[in-house]
């Protein structure tokens, strides 16, 4: 064995670094060593494909859907009489072969309508942990039937059934054909089936095609770092550990539903295995397919993809309210070796001002490192006292420094741990098809709590609670995401149902911990699944360290918003690969530290002042910039909790009617008025940014605006991101930046004001209260209001020029500004006729 040293302070490094490592040999001072640290694991080991992967592969089957040879398909050719029975349509169909098949049509919402299709006895599940419980009635359905069809209506949306030959169709209220079955034939076969089942030997797997417009977008599929726009795509839907990439298919939150700007979002019910085909195979055809003989969808119906998110986000859950904290600046590696280098990391951090919440220990925090042994990284809760001390010490020590620490984790139990004998005895984890103990896939061995046994989970649950108690606040939820096939799980289902849904339920498992005893819920989590926004936050995964990962990362965010992730992150300055440059970290510095969340790590230091005086100016800047930005990012987050909107949201989310943002995938909206737009390009001091309509200022400099739409080219020198706010924005900020978030928020707030015509109204949690800020525009004059709250607040009116008006006064940069009291609430007119 041996053992990496690049730095005095302590082993803190991992993978090489600028300085050359030297080895020290494992004898006299093994014993010592293995004491206080647990062995680092090598992520980069070119030696892990022949010690794991021998004749395996981590990467999924993706061949096309139809047209297979040594597959048979049997598509739904007709339908017979319909029933309509408590607000469910059925009708029997049959398919080409002479089999029949069943096909039901309900309302969810009045936006929402649920399909249906099987073979055989039915099997699906009304409760789901995916969906959370609707209280409401399900909308009646209107149904006409005439002799090729039947109309079913919901609200004013029109769905045909049509009988012979099956299809469906669907009408926008408008009339708009905005959904209808594939039925186009190429040299005389169908090109996509419209409802059917490929089989060959073992295999009866249903399907569903539709039919593409030229002028149809598509988004979602999860949290996928492949091409933003769909069009063109086949994604498979199996949660997977991406080993350490962000530019394929893998994807740690693969979610089986797709939005349209044609008006729709289409939901897949189920933890199966699915594939989808976005024109993939032909470019004027959709299509899906599940690894069972049922499809259970879901299509919601609206006509912008911000209201389809809202649809699904109000189906499977809106992400909890964060605490104030986790909004703020998290720092980790893979992994801090002991306390005494970490607690050198948080006093150089108050030394240089640069703000900082929270600290992420990787596995180090326990005894042993399974990694390099097993392949995989376990958890045991076996304390290394060695290494950081007596937890409560430990924990007790950062808070007093302002910091809260998230421990890693996951649901894997090492074999000779005596939780895993524990829980083997007691039946606690899952088993394998001949009623023995499960390992992972690709035949790594560890133990899997079974979290659909109650016990199992009540028993792990306590491990959580206990470190908890003892002062940790929040833990890392990794891995989870290797549940082989041909596991049985404690519910009766097998490895192929439940690999999807298993790390949903882990998720569930952690965040219900940590709320029961910090009375809030708060993980930093890798997978997801349908309704996993449910648990925020959450985090990109083991990005590559290069400037193609770091444009990946932000492709996976502007995807995984669609499906409600509003509290998203990624690792700034990658994961995995070679130490990033000192340019490449700056840059990623900038877009880590302007996303819903912030956190550093990697598997080399992260640290600002590992790159250089002008990393550490950068950093010191922007994450001080975010602070400030606390009461505007407080109420996105706000937003989010309460009607599922993402924070971080593409273009197209806000101006899906312009021409040319449908594919934009290199810029975003911070919130509803922030646009940021990251340097992907080594060595760029300039970049191309797309403006939508409106007006939009330069945030560093408001006199310096932009007029949309349009593009433009605008100057991005290393040390400045470009950043711009949206005319009629309005935008509150701490006068004061604080170094951490804990205790009583700062009194004394900066509100800039643009005005515009749109209306702004902002909640923004504070302290245990709500402060709410309004503004409104029209004819001349501005209508601002504030809530009482203990708060002095600096009006400001960025881009403007100081006019003879009582009370004001400018500000050294130029602005008009007034100072309110708002203990009694401010509502306040402004004329802006000048």
């Amino acid at each position: 064995m041996r053992c990496i040293i690049t730095s005095p302070e302590g082993f803190n490094r991992i993978g090489g670094g600028p300085s050359r490592p030297f080895c020290v040999s494992m004898g006299l001072m093994g014993g010592f060593l293995r004491r206080v640290f647990m062995d680092l694991p090598t992520y980069q080991d070119d030696d892990y494909p022949r010690k794991f992967l021998q004749g395996k592969t981590i990467f999924p089957e993706d061949g096309r859907i139809f047209h297979r040879v040594g597959y048979t398909y049997d598509h739904a050719v007709r339908a017979a009489t319909a029933t309509v029975e408590g607000g469910r349509f059925f009708t029997g169909l049959t398919l080409a072969s002479g089999a029949q098949a069943g096909f039901s049509v309900e309302g969810i919402t009045p936006q929402v309508l649920r399909l249906r299709f099987w073979q055989g006895q039915p099997a699906f599940a009304d409760a789901s942990p995916m969906l959370v419980p609707r209280e409401a009635p399900p909308p009646p359905l209107q149904v006409r039937e005439d002799e090729k069809a039947w109309e079913i209506g919901l609200g004013d949306y029109r769905l045909w059934v049509a009988k012979a030959p099956f299809s469906l169709l669907l009408l926008s209220p408008t009339g708009e054909r905005i959904f209808e079955s594939e039925t186009e034939t190429l040299v005389g076969l169908l090109t996509a089936p419209p409802f059917g089942f490929r089989r060959r030997e073992g295999e009866n797997w249903a399907f569903l095609s539709w039919r593409m417009r030229n002028q149809d977008r598509f988004y979602g599929l999860g949290e996928k770092f492949t091409r933003f726009e769909k069009t063109a795509t086949r994604a498979t839907i199996w949660e997977a550990d991406t080993c350490g990439s962000n530019t394929t298919d893998l994807s740690y939150k693969a979610v089986p539903v797709l939005f349209s700007t044609a008006g729709w979002g289409l939901m897949l019910h189920s933890a199966y295995r699915s594939f989808w085909e976005v024109g993939s195979f032909s470019y004027a055809t959709g299509a899906l397919m599940v690894e069972e003989p049922q499809l259970d969808l879901y299509l919601m119906l609206a006509p912008t993809l911000k209201e389809l998110t809202r649809l699904y986000t109000d189906l499977t859950g809106k992400p909890a309210l964060l605490p104030r904290w986790a909004l703020g600046v998290w720092m980790s590696r893979a992994a801090y070796p002991n306390r005494k280098v970490m607690t050198a990391v948080a006093e150089r951090l108050r030394a240089e001002s640069i703000p900082c919440d929270v600290f992420s220990v990787d596995p180090t925090w326990m005894k042993k490192g399974y990694y390099n042994e097993i392949g995989v990284e376990v958890c045991d809760f076996s304390w290394n006292t060695a290494g950081w001390g007596e937890p409560e010490d430990f924990f007790s020590d950062f808070a007093a420094r302002g910091f809260n620490i998230c421990l890693w984790i996951n649901p894997y139990l090492p074999h000779d741990s005596p939780r895993f004998a524990e829980a083997r005895d007691r039946g606690f984890l899952v088993k394998d098809s001949h009623g023995g103990i499960s390992g992972l896939e690709l035949g790594l061995q560890a133990g899997i709590v079974d979290f659909t046994n109650p016990e199992a989970k009540a028993w792990w649950q306590e491990w959580l609670k206990d470190l908890l108690r003892r002062g940790a606040s929040a833990f890392k939820v990794d891995f989870g995401d290797r549940i082989p096939e041909d596991a049985v799980f404690f519910n009766g289902k097998s490895g192929r149902e439940m690999h999807n849904l298993y790390v949903h339920l882990y998720a569930e498992t952690v965040f219900e911990a940590v709320r029961a005893v910090k009375g809030q819920g708060v993980i930093w989590r890798r997978p997801g699944y349908i309704g996993s926004q449910r648990y925020p936050g959450s985090w990109a995964g083991d990005t590559q360290v290069t400037w193609e990962g770091m444009r990946g990362a932000l492709r996976g965010g502007l995807s995984a918003a669609f499906t409600g992730e509003a509290f998203w992150s990624h690792d700034t300055g990658g994961f995995v690969g070679a130490r990033p440059s000192e340019e490449l970290y700056i840059r990623w510095a900038q877009f880590g530290l302007l996303s819903p969340l912030a956190r550093f790590h990697g598997t080399t230091p992260r640290e600002p002042w590992e790159f250089g005086p002008t990393a550490l100016k950068v950093v010191r800047d922007y994450a001080r910039l975010r602070y400030s930005l606390m009461p505007y990012l407080l109420a996105q987050a706000w937003e989010a909790a309460s009607d599922g909107m993402p924070i971080l949201r593409p273009m197209v989310f806000e101006f899906q009617e312009e021409p040319g943002v449908d594919s934009i995938d290199d810029q975003y909206l911070l919130g509803s008025d922030l646009l940021v737009a990251p340097v992907f390009q080594e060595g760029a001091r300039e970049r191309v940014v797309y403006f939508p309509r409106g007006v939009w200022r330069q945030f560093e400099d408001p006199g310096a605006c932009f007029e949309g739409p349009g593009y433009h080219r605008v100057p991005a020198p290393l040390e400045q991101v470009p950043l711009f706010v949206r005319q009629g924005a309005l935008i509150p900020r701490y006068a004061e930046v604080p170094q951490h978030l804990k205790g009583t928020p700062p009194s004394r707030w900066e509100v800039d004001l643009y005005p515009g015509d749109e209306t702004r109204t902002l909640v923004i949690p504070e302290d245990g209260g709500e402060v709410r800020l309004r503004s409104v525009t029209g004819a001349g004059r501005i209508h601002f209001q504030v809530s009482p709250a203990p708060l002095s607040i600096l009006l400001r009116l960025p881009g403007r020029k100081l006019a003879a008006r009582s009370g004001w006064e400018e500000t050294p940069e130029g602005m008009p500004a007034l100072r309110l009291d708002a203990s009694a609430g401010v509502d306040l007119w402004i004329e802006i006729n000048d």
